[in-house]
């Protein structure tokens, strides 16, 4: 049985300006990580806003701790106490570094001498230690957020709240930064709600992924749930689906679907509950899931039942990886390594074999 730490039910709050936030039902668990997922002004700052009691809803309820903390009669001063939030924007203290860590040992009537051991351990692990002396004015945007963090976790929360604490950081900083911080969310188990854009911080951090569009939880589940079986276009897109087809159900047998592509030869095998004969689906495939062959190299490298000839049109470089992109009468994309490159020979015009296994594509109803 799961135990719900911190649950959301029927909750909603509307502004002025006319956005809503609705949040049917949501949860995480004690020492897990909850990620908020979704575009910039989709709600997610707002559900941390409401969580922590800094708004209040118009209706529904959170349960924190097996306890109801919305209603007039509840005293937001002592839950607040058992959390802590960082923004985006650092808001330190005009002192020394130092004595911003503990301002909030300070103001929460917590002894100092009774947080030695996780104040050395941050200050550490965050790299701060010869910063205890400065003037947080005087520190860059990345230094400012490992104090804000720092003074946050010192207080060992039962629930951390981090509203994109990265996003306002130039690129090394942010990633240098993102290491440290999920170093220390391992370690100390610390129950927390992460709100990012970024699918590589969701990836990497968490548990379980809510993905909020619009001031709505679009989809709600377990990290691998979410990104290998988007409910919606959108979601899949969000989540770094790089292919999407179109097409129609030809035949369902022991859970294997047989999907015609619009406009093309090629079929599409995916493993899926049963769908009626007839239905409107897009097949989604993740870039990683995509195994590309030299067929000059290995004419018959592979079994799986969907094997694609094609014609590589495009490759771009990300870095660690490459985007092939390959027409196969649809468009294709895989992310392959530098070295499979080279090995493999590939560039824009060569034929190659794509492959992907069935268990790897997943459908849900189209749009079109």
């Amino acid at each position: 049985m799961v135990s719900k730490f911190l649950e959301i039910i029927r909750l909603e709050k509307k502004y002025n300006s006319g956005f809503s936030l609705k949040v049917e039902h949501l949860f995480t668990e004690e020492n897990k990580i909850l990620v908020l997922i979704g575009p910039n002004g989709s709600g997610k700052s707002t559900l941390i806003k409401l969580i922590n009691l800094l708004e209040s809803t118009d209706s529904g309820s959170i349960y924190f701790n097996d306890k109801l903390i919305t209603g007039s009669e509840v005293d937001k001063i002592i839950v607040r106490k058992e959390m802590s939030t960082v923004f985006q924007e650092p808001l330190l203290f005009n002192t020394s570094v130092y004595n911003n860590i503990l301002m909030g040992l300070e103001f929460r009537g917590k002894k100092i001498s009774a947080s030695k051991e996780i104040f050395d351990y941050l200050i550490d692990k965050l790299k701060i230690k010869n910063l205890l002396k400065r003037n947080p004015k005087s520190l860059s945007g990345g230094e400012q957020q490992r104090v804000a963090l720092a003074r946050a976790l010192v207080l060992e929360p039962k629930l951390l709240l981090l509203d994109e604490p990265l996003a306002n950081i130039d690129q090394l900083s942010r990633e240098e930064l993102r290491n440290d911080l999920f170093d220390i969310l391992r370690a100390t188990g610390r129950s927390t709600i992460y709100v990012t854009h970024d699918r590589n911080e969701a990836m990497i951090i968490a548990d379980s992924i809510a993905v909020v569009n619009e001031g709505r939880i679009e989809q709600f589940g377990l990290k691998d749930e979410v990104f290998r079986k988007p409910a919606s276009e959108f979601i899949a897109k969000f989540v770094g689906v790089e292919t999407l087809i179109e097409g129609i159900v030809a035949e369902c047998r022991d859970n294997v679907c047989r999907i015609k592509i619009d406009g093309s030869k090629n079929d599409i095998f995916a493993v899926s509950a049963p769908v009626d004969q007839g239905t409107k689906v897009t097949a989604a495939i993740r870039p990683e899931d995509v195994i590309l062959y030299n067929i000059e190299m290995n004419p018959e490298s592979s079994s799986a039942m969907n094997s694609f000839m094609g014609e590589i049109t495009e490759i771009q470089d990300l870095g660690i990886f490459k985007k092939v992109e390959i027409d196969c009468g649809f468009n294709l994309v895989s992310f392959v390594t530098r070295n499979s490159i080279d090995r493999l020979g590939l560039e824009p015009g060569k034929k190659v074999l794509s492959s992907v296994k069935a268990s790897s594509v997943h459908i849900f109803r189209g749009s079109h």
